[in-house]
């Protein structure tokens, strides 16, 4: 076959993949850098369930294959929420809302876990509300810009329950108080209060979201992927770690970091007074 036909085929088959996505619960598009990951349920306030979960980890596995994304980001379809949480209908219809008896682990752990491990950059997108598992994300990510509209809130005592899965990435983020309070109260946060406690890095209005997020995408698009890369390896590790700890692993890293590609290009860029061509190696 031509080289051109072959080329051609690869092409219409991304195009025919891409396409065949739309009617998917989770969309997977690359541009540039950014690959964006978004829950397109906007029928169902972009609500959690399981193959929800299951398809963002497939997204970010994805994006973590592809040399070309250098971002990752999450959003949710439309304009009024970003993710409700799970799915509570699925769950009074008797549905795996909750947990799986047959299944270890819950959906929405797998789904923290994956972007705890992520070693790309991840930016939350928060386009309406983040409640529940939605605040779960927002807080599991590296990155958060925030429309001036939305709310990030823990309503699950109101139905008689706790939000045991998504204590962990919130307990990283929030003050100790100020999460017990949204927990016990069922309170959620202004975008506003959002930023005061630091759950998100920045509150735009609606028309000005997508800016911030290119801003920020381009920002680290220009960074070196590969002092990223082991920058997120390293900070994770060190999260659960004494200091001592801490310091002998970033001992131990500096030097690995020093030794790469990415580093002595760096380098060279600064004493040449030229911009680094990254190779990410």
């Amino acid at each position: 076959m031509p080289v051109g036909s072959e080329r051609k085929t690869a092409e219409t088959r991304v195009k025919e993949e891409m396409h065949s996505m739309d009617s998917e619960a989770v969309l997977v598009r690359r541009e540039a850098n950014e690959t964006r990951i978004t829950i397109n349920r906007p029928d169902r306030r972009n609500a959690l369930n399981r193959e929800v979960a299951e398809q963002i980890i497939a997204g970010i596995a994805q994006a973590e294959a592809d040399p070309e994304c250098r971002v990752i980001v999450l959003t949710g379809a439309g304009d009024q929420a970003f993710c409700a949480g799970g799915d509570i209908k699925a769950g009074a219809d008797g549905g795996p809302f909750i947990l799986d008896p047959a299944q270890p682990g819950h959906f929405a752990g797998q789904l923290f876990e994956a972007l705890d491990v992520c070693r790309k950059p991840t930016i939350a997108r928060v386009n309406g509300a983040a409640v529940g598992g939605g605040a779960g994300i927002v807080c599991a990510c590296d990155l958060a810009v925030m429309a001036d509209h939305a709310r990030i809130g823990t309503p699950e005592v109101k139905i008689g329950l706790f939000p045991m899965t998504i204590i962990p990435p919130m307990m990283r983020v929030l003050p100790r108080r100020k999460l017990v309070e949204m927990f016990l109260t069922g309170v959620p946060l202004t975008a506003e209060e959002a930023l005061r406690y630091n759950v998100v890095n920045y509150v735009t209005d609606a028309a000005g979201l997508d800016a911030k997020v290119a801003e920020l995408v381009a920002l680290i698009s220009a960074q070196s992927p590969t002092a990223i890369r082991l920058g997120k390896y390293g900070y994770q590790a060190m999260a659960d770690m004494t200091f001592p700890q801490q310091m002998r692993l970033g001992e131990t890293l500096l030097p690995r970091v020093a030794q790469t590609e990415d580093a002595r290009e760096g380098f060279a860029a600064f004493i040449e007074k030229r911009k680094p061509n990254w190779t990410g190696r």
